[in-house]
């Protein structure tokens, strides 16, 4: 159904690439037919993924690549593009600024939960670890999803 899936954040340093990061470590499925990523909506230059991200990330066995920031681009949506934000407002953002509808959820909302993903941008790493498991406990149930729906 889904040959990609990007996961989009504000900025792309922190929660769309652990959760891509999550995905690609959970995800059973073959990497080569789905193309998972994560991008940014307001990219205004290449900047490495937030240490404290990484950081958590190693620390759970989890390996995120150190990358740099990419924007989102609208050559990358596509009718078999599943598109997860991190937050409602930038549900909205790709709705209104790239005119792009069909599959567009918040993450949380893919999975039937309208509860929204915390920010652990410049907080200590007790809030990035509390982060990690409310995105790590989700990610289990949009893989479960993803994989049901590749199956049909």
């Amino acid at each position: 159904m889904y040959d990609r899936i990007i996961f989009v954040g504000n900025d792309n340093t922190c929660r769309g690439p652990m959760a891509e990061a999550i995905f690609r470590h959970l995800y059973k499925g073959n990497l080569l037919k789905t193309n998972i990523m994560s991008r940014g909506l307001v990219v205004l230059f290449e900047e490495p993924y937030n240490a404290k991200a990484i950081d958590i990330l190693s620390d759970h066995g989890i390996e995120m690549e150190d990358g740099l920031t990419k924007q989102l681009g609208i050559e990358e949506l596509g009718a078999n593009t599943l598109v997860l934000t991190m937050a409602f407002t930038d549900k909205l953002k790709i709705i209104e600024d790239y005119g792009f509808e069909e599959n567009v959820y918040t993450l949380k909302e893919y999975i039937g939960n309208d509860d929204e993903l915390l920010d652990p941008y410049g907080e200590d790493m007790d809030v990035y670890e509390a982060f990690y498991q409310d995105l790590y406990n989700a990610i289990v149930e949009v893989v479960a999803k993803f994989e049901e729906e590749t199956e049909r």
